[in-house]
């Protein structure tokens, strides 16, 4: 066997885990992410608590194959759109004050693209079952109420089809307050029913499902 020059595999564990290492240290107190309000709020917890499980799912087949899927089609909108028509991986972040502890928080978010007045959002998936999913959806009206834009695109990529659905209409502050409450308090958890069964904290968390 010949002995390559370079690793590629050891190339795309270096830059996904240094990635999320970056993003977990860089994240401050008041910080809250809108991947965070979509999900368990007690997963805003067990990040900061044990960052090292969220840095081993950093490197999971899943999640990389869906960073390259994202990476992919970001690219071909580049060129089918023209690079001046077309931002991608663009951020936002707005404060938000809440009547339960009268803190101020940031909600921060990354667009995947955005052309014209309508945000892209990318979504990979194993089975084209259900689509599109409610935590999609609720993600899509964050980042239109984060962006002031009110048109989103989802496009999920699966094995089977590639399906787009239009969402429209931003999460009103009322339903944004609301959702930094649960991340507040840990309540509900989990939010979904299913998320226990892929969320990598279940191994130490009293408040994981099991089934019967």
């Amino acid at each position: 066997m010949i002995e390559n020059e370079f690793n590629i595999t050891n190339l795309l564990y270096s830059w996904k885990v240094a990635e999320a290492k970056k993003r977990l240290e860089e994240k401050l107190r008041n910080e809250i992410y809108v991947t965070d309000l979509i999900y368990c709020p007690l997963k805003y917890k067990y990040q900061k608590l044990y960052k090292e499980l969220a840095l081993g799912t950093a490197f999971s087949p899943i999640t990389l194959y869906g960073e390259i899927i994202h990476q992919g089609l970001e690219r071909l909108l580049q060129l089918l759109f023209g690079m001046d028509n077309i931002k991608v991986e663009v951020e936002y972040e707005k404060s938000v004050r809440t009547n339960l502890d009268n803190n101020t928080y940031i909600i921060k978010g990354r667009v995947d693209a955005i052309v014209k007045d309508y945000i892209i959002e990318i979504k990979s998936s194993s089975s084209d079952k259900n689509l599109p999913h409610e935590h999609h959806i609720t993600q899509a009206r964050l980042y239109l109420w984060l962006s002031n834009l009110n048109k989103a695109l989802l496009i999920y990529i699966t094995p089977s089809r590639i399906v787009e659905f239009q969402v429209k209409g931003a999460v009103s502050d009322e339903e944004l307050i609301k959702l930094v409450e649960t991340v507040i308090t840990g309540r509900p958890a989990p939010r979904y029913s299913w998320e226990c069964r892929y969320c990598t904290y279940s191994i130490l968390c009293p408040q994981k499902i099991t089934s019967a």
